[in-house]
């Protein structure tokens, strides 16, 4: 799976950067479902759906933030 994977230098906790192996959302899905057992799918349920992840969260914020934006907007028209 190294293929599938980017380094990005990224600041470590001591605060100097350092490369990282990333791998994209579609990596991830690609590699949960090559491994093929239920634990991995259950992962793979979560990381795609649930609203717990980071990206479910950042939506929750994002979305009635975008409402607002949306609406005033259109009372300055």
């Amino acid at each position: 799976m190294v293929s599938a994977t980017t380094q990005l230098k990224l600041t470590a906790s001591d605060g100097k950067k350092y490369k990282t192996d990333v791998i994209s959302q579609a990596g991830v899905e690609q590699l949960a479902k090559s491994i093929r057992n239920q634990r991995a799918m259950v992962f793979l349920d979560w990381f795609k759906y649930s609203e717990n992840t980071i990206d479910g969260r950042s939506k929750k914020q994002a979305h009635p933030a975008w409402h607002l934006h949306q609406e005033w907007h259109q009372g300055c028209d």
